[in-house]
């Protein structure tokens, strides 16, 4: 009865006196042939003629009508964006190769500069293309497309030594994983995360990091184990660093051929030789130089001129480390020679990484009796320059 209130407050007086003049004759053209509302407990007239003498349909007020005819729009628009074309094949496959392509560049001869700027076009790419898909099965291959180059981008804005910029792509890379359903991704964006943290946080924060992976499994388990056992290693828990690496190498004998991530390119995966030169690098945070030694000099077997898929920033490390071990267990004069390739890096590729782990050296030098050859080589630790000095 509002409703009805509220229409005839808006009708001219024409219309009212056509209104009231069927309220008192108490039928309608409908009842006359036996449809008598009164049979049914109802009211006495016939609301629908008085509503259709009203000139307002059957609902009472227009705004309601344009809601529900607005909302049947409503219905067809998300039914077209449904309907529309299915992706082109061909944009998708030049997007996937497109990230292909950067993955090996950063991994075996990264301008970091060109790759940043080319990840940062694909992933606007990606993300306009998302706008017009409409099948799940596109938005899924969209997503992880670009869960991955946000991964990449991660992994560049750490060598360029912006961590914090780092996480956040890590941020976005895990949510687009999520949204593609892909488990093994989301562990490998918690294997990012605890990578970065190994570089710029303490210990803890790389533990604490790994603990979100969601049972992880196959090349992620291995990987984040390495970073598990060298944490552990930092904070002095050999038999929990010992654990870590034991664990990392029954998952490596487990792993099957066909791993999820390799289609996304070579920085998806983790070799047998980065894996030899995480250990390493525990075997060094222990002090237990002869298998920090026989650890390095695998990664660089592994990683011999021949090789295709040498990883550039890992042999790198790998030799510092070589150094370093046998600074302990030779002297600086066999650690200088490790450090010649290291030393002669050009200055665009000198990643945050590498003066870190120089440090080390240069750390380990000071703790020792000065003598001439220990004094060459803490000077050539002090005059490599990172990239992010030589550009400030």
């Amino acid at each position: 009865m509002r409703m009805l209130d509220a229409a005839l407050a808006g009708v001219d007086a024409e219309t009212r006196a056509r209104f009231e003049q069927a309220l008192a004759q108490g039928t309608s053209p409908a009842q006359s042939s036996g449809d008598a509302a009164t049979d049914q407990g109802g009211d006495s007239t016939n609301r629908r003629d008085a509503l259709r003498i009203l000139g307002i349909g059957g609902l009472a007020a227009t705004g309601m009508r344009h809601a529900v005819l607005g909302a049947a729009h409503d219905s067809a628009q998300l039914t077209s964006a449904i309907d529309r074309s299915p992706i082109e094949p061909t944009t998708m496959t030049e997007c996937a190769e497109t990230l292909r392509r950067l993955a090996t560049d950063y991994v075996l001869c990264p301008d970091l500069d060109r790759i940043f700027i080319e990840l940062t076009v694909l992933r606007d790419r990606v993300a306009a293309v998302i706008q017009r898909a409409g099948r799940l099965g596109d938005l899924q291959q969209l997503y992880v497309l670009l869960s991955a180059a946000c991964t990449l981008l991660a992994s560049v804005s750490h060598d360029l030594a912006e961590p914090q910029a780092a996480m956040i792509q890590t941020d976005s890379a895990a949510k687009f994983a999520s949204l593609a359903g892909h488990r093994s991704l989301e562990n490998w964006v918690v294997c990012t995360r605890a990578m970065i943290a190994s570089w710029w946080e303490p210990p803890e924060r790389v533990l604490a990091e790994a603990d979100k992976a969601i049972a992880p499994g196959g090349i992620s388990h291995v990987r984040l184990s390495g970073l598990v056992a060298r944490a552990h290693a930092q904070v002095g828990n050999r038999g929990a660093a010992i654990a870590a690496m034991d664990a990392a190498r029954r998952e490596r004998d487990r792993l099957s051929e066909n791993e999820s991530l390799t289609d996304l390119g070579p920085v998806f995966t983790f070799s047998p030789a980065r894996q030899h030169y995480y250990d390493a690098t525990t075997y060094a945070q222990l002090g237990e130089w002869t298998h920090a030694k026989s650890e390095a000099e695998n990664v660089i077997s592994l990683y011999a001129p021949t090789t295709a898929q040498t990883w550039s920033a890992t042999l790198t490390l790998a030799q510092v480390t070589l150094a370093r071990a046998d600074l302990h267990l030779t002297g600086p004069d066999a650690a200088l020679a490790h450090l010649e390739p290291v030393l002669a890096i050009p200055a665009g590729q000198r990643i945050p990484q590498v003066q870190t782990a120089l440090n080390s050296i240069g750390s380990d030098v000071a703790g020792q009796a000065v003598t001439p050859a220990r004094r060459t080589l803490g000077e050539a630790v002090r005059t490599f320059a990172p990239r992010k000095e030589l550009d400030g």
